[in-house]
């Protein structure tokens, strides 16, 4: 081959190699465009989808001035509406919680309580509870404080203990005799200052009328549950979220979620807000029984709750 053959051959080969490169440069510029462009679009409808919840979520609250909460866990977002006239003070307490300007006491700490908290007690079909603080992972301990519950407004003291038929009201959940015992007879002997066999003997008529007048109210509050007036409170039904109490009558930080009706939890829990929107999502998280003692791995993640 002559030498100038080799000079077009390789000069040929040449712009060859250089369109090739050319080319795969164009390719990867496009390619790095378009990864570009569907992680802008990705953001964007993530976010579109975001605010779009939040305003499905406003547009079911009771009232548009109440504040709303968003929850972010490993199952998906939803959305709290809290009832700030019915419990003020619960309510107060639990957005400086979540918003981390609750000072805990004996501490300067503050924390945003409930972030990478779990799930960590699920009854299937049932209830879903979180914040329990002997969970906690920084062993914060948030003072108790009195519940707000409006018994009449929930009708308690028109509910009487026992039914036509003899039975006792089944929202006190009285299985057997030994409840019964603890949860009715023993503090209402307490309540009437009866602590004798003797003077049981000699109250026995006044205390079996007594026991037919008594209201799921009277039994409650000599269980030493305390209500206030005023407040509305709201029966505990589907999507009720509500503050646990520690001792009857006051309001520990554990919340828990009703999926579902709940009249035993009525007059025992502080209601503070219902879920507007993400029922679906707490239905998934609700699906599965955890227990932190057995399968605490199971309950799902709060990454973070925030007041919108």
């Amino acid at each position: 081959m002559k030498p100038d053959s080799l000079a077009v051959d390789s000069m040929r080969a040449f712009n060859a190699d250089a369109l090739n490169r050319q080319c795969s440069n164009i390719r990867q510029r496009a390619l790095i465009t378009l990864i570009t462009l569907v992680a802008i679009l990705l953001v964007f409808f993530s976010n579109t989808a975001l605010y779009a919840d939040e305003a499905r979520a406003r547009a079911a609250m009771a009232d548009p001035e109440n504040p709303l909460v968003a929850v972010f866990t490993s199952k998906g977002a939803f959305y709290i509406e809290l009832y700030t006239r019915s419990a003020p003070r619960n309510v107060a307490r639990f957005i400086a919680l979540v918003s981390g300007d609750y000072e805990f006491p004996g501490t300067e700490l503050k924390s945003r309580y409930y972030d990478q908290s779990s799930f960590h007690t699920v009854v299937p079909g049932r209830t879903l509870r979180a914040g329990n603080p002997a969970l906690n992972r920084f062993g914060l301990q948030p003072e108790s404080i009195r519940a707000e519950i409006d018994g009449a407004a929930l009708g308690l003291d028109t509910r009487p203990l026992f039914s036509s038929s003899a039975e006792v009201d089944p929202s006190l959940a009285i299985a057997n005799r030994e409840d019964f015992e603890r949860e009715i007879l023993a503090p209402l002997y307490l309540v009437e200052g009866i602590n004798t066999a003797q003077a049981l003997r000699n109250q026995s008529e006044q205390m079996m009328q007594r026991l037919q007048q008594m209201s799921v109210l009277d039994v409650l509050e000599n269980l030493g549950h305390r209500y206030s007036l005023a407040l509305g409170t709201q029966p505990i039904t589907q999507g009720t979220v509500a503050l646990m109490t520690t001792t009857p009558g006051e309001t520990g930080v554990e919340l828990v979620i009703s999926l579902l009706p709940s009249p035993w939890l009525d007059g025992r829990v502080t209601p503070i807000g219902n879920v507007v929107d993400g029922m679906s999502v707490i239905g998934e998280i609700g699906s599965i029984e955890v227990n932190p003692r057995r399968n605490a791995e199971l309950g799902t993640t709060i990454y973070s709750m925030r007041i919108l």
